[in-house]
């Protein structure tokens, strides 16, 4: 007895760091997440009309278009001054009416597009005007050009506006839109282009009857770099942050997320991570904004009225 006593520190020290080791060897034998993709999760939601596009600005205005049936229908494109009035249900800083508006972004200054499609085929343009501390957005212009059904839009670091023109299939580029409707054709045969973002001066673009997303890094001039695709079915929004992508597929009532990171070279069936968050209806418009955490994801379900906000 007095030899076991004697021993009992010295054997109790050993069974601690073999619960230890012990432990060590679990963690490391646990399967690493190499995704880089965040599990989101629905935080709020907002009851507003027949949502179609979404935008958020440098400064975090949210802007969200109304599509309404039947065809050639107005609605309402409403603004809040931050997503977090959004979602409180706060009413929404300035309305305007708009002709089946289904895409919309914000500029680098903050002055605010929207692609009205159907019948008006045209870009409407809303200058942001601040006086004594209050922003305003004020008809500017429009671009009309011979569109045919004109939808994503999204601006670069050097506020050049990127516009998919759906039913002529190609996508154009606007060198100075808030002054002049001269454009660029970059490229064309994607099968009809709808869904357009850009993060980091890289271009991801929606290819709705091919079941693909095309990836593009963005040159100095503005002109496309090198391309790569990836097999998705039936996008019709897609938004960036970052790495990570989110593109959503309203007939299968889907958002997909990719870590962009993986998506390196062209692949018929993807390889690489991805993420899906599931609705109950029609997912239309995405867009990511800043949090004081991080970042959250809007998402507008058309169907339920609703958007929808997914954080991690």
């Amino acid at each position: 007895m007095k030899n076991l006593k004697k021993f009992a520190p010295l054997l109790f020290l050993l069974l601690m760091a073999g619960a230890i080791n012990s432990c060590k060897k679990k963690v490391q034998d646990e399967p690493v997440d190499t995704c880089g993709i965040p599990e989101l999760q629905i935080t709020a939601s907002a009851d507003v009309a027949n949502p179609c596009g979404i935008a958020v600005s440098s400064g975090g205005k949210v802007a969200i278009t109304e599509f309404k049936q039947p065809y050639g229908s107005t609605g309402t494109t409403k603004i809040w001054n931050s997503y977090s009035d959004l979602l409180t249900k706060k009413a929404p800083a300035q309305t305007f009416q708009s002709v089946g508006a289904e895409a919309i972004a914000f500029d680098n200054n903050e002055n605010l597009y929207i692609t009205e499609t159907e019948l008006n085929a045209r870009i409407v343009i809303y200058k942001k005007n601040t006086v004594n501390g209050i922003s305003t957005y004020q008809y500017s212009r429009v671009i009309q050009e011979g569109f045919i059904n004109p939808r994503g839009i999204a601006f670069d670091s050097k506020n050049r506006l990127y516009l998919a023109d759906d039913g002529k299939d190609r996508l154009l580029r606007f060198d100075d839109p808030l002054n002049s409707s001269t454009f660029s054709v970059l490229a064309a045969v994607f099968g009809s282009p709808k869904g357009l973002a850009i993060a980091n001066d890289t271009l991801y673009l929606t290819g709705y009857s091919t079941d693909r997303l095309y990836k593009y890094g963005l040159t100095a001039s503005g002109a496309l770099g090198k391309s790569v695709i990836v097999n998705l079915p039936k996008l019709v929004d897609v938004a960036a942050y970052g790495n990570i992508v989110a593109a959503a597929s309203p007939g299968n009532k889907r958002i997909t997320l990719l870590n962009t990171n993986q998506i390196q070279s062209t692949e018929v069936n993807f390889t690489g991570c991805t993420k899906t968050l599931t609705g109950s209806g029609d997912i239309y418009g995405l867009a990511f904004v800043k949090t004081a955490n991080g970042y959250g994801l809007l998402a507008a379900h058309y169907n339920q009225n609703k958007i929808i906000f997914y954080q991690p």
